[in-house]
């Protein structure tokens, strides 16, 4: 009776909690940081994910940790980059085997430890962050089970199980980010994020909008590569 009198009057609290999480690599070495640029696929885009995706990790870069961002006029990779399209096509109208052919020189320059090295001698060897970024809407629209309760003629309510035709539209965010040594030009890190979000027919928003969306969910595991971070949450204690 006593136990019982005791559980009726025990009541919760929950409090904030946080945990801290060590970075997956130590910059401690590096006082720059240098946003080299990113390779998108060939063609027309509804986002100019390249600069956006560097303006934006700049930004965060200089918020949350103390290295210099240093800002150059052209990210390096760029250049390398017009090389390889050069041997390609008119611009706008590539092949299936010309996007193939740069996929493959892309890759190459990724993993080119010579060039980032160059590329970090240039710029007083700095952490580089560089690597692949890729933005696609998909049409997710389709039947969609459903249950609804409706009356019969004498009100009685019947659940009924049907179909309706949503129409949705998807938008998937791909990176793939490396971090390197811009004393040696070698690979500290490489790691890959996948976001995606799913609209209504009711929801009118642009693909620049879903972009920053996106990359607003995947920027805390992208700065928890070279910082600490906290993970906030509550515990529940009895009272």
């Amino acid at each position: 009776m006593a136990g019982a009198s005791l559980a009726a009057c025990a009541s919760f609290v929950e409090i904030p909690v946080e945990t801290p999480l060590q970075s997956k690599i130590d910059v401690s070495a590096f006082r720059r940081v240098l946003v080299a640029g990113f390779v998108t696929d060939l063609g027309e885009a509804d986002v100019e994910l390249a600069p956006e995706t560097t303006r934006l990790l700049q930004n965060q870069l200089r918020s949350n940790t103390k290295l210099q961002v240093l800002e150059p006029d052209r990210p390096p990779l760029n250049d390398a980059l017009e090389k390889s399209l050069e041997k390609l096509g008119e611009g706008g109208k590539y092949t299936k085997q010309e996007r193939e052919q740069y996929r493959l020189d892309a890759d190459r320059i990724l993993q080119d430890g010579e060039f980032w090295r160059k590329v970090g001698e240039e710029y007083q060897n700095p952490l580089i962050i560089t690597g692949r970024v890729g933005f696609d809407s998909q049409n997710r629209s389709g039947f969609q089970s459903e249950e609804r309760v409706v009356r019969d003629q004498f009100n009685r309510p019947r659940l009924v199980r049907g179909n309706r035709y949503l129409e949705r539209k998807g938008f998937s965010l791909n990176a793939e980010f490396y971090f390197l040594d811009g004393r040696t030009g070698q690979t500290l890190h490489k790691e890959k994020f996948t976001e995606e979000v799913l609209y209504g027919e009711d929801q009118k928003v642009s693909p620049l909008s879903s972009y920053f969306e996106l990359m607003d969910r995947l920027l805390p595991n992208f700065l928890g590569v070279i910082s600490p971070q906290k993970i906030r949450g509550t515990r529940v204690l009895l009272k």
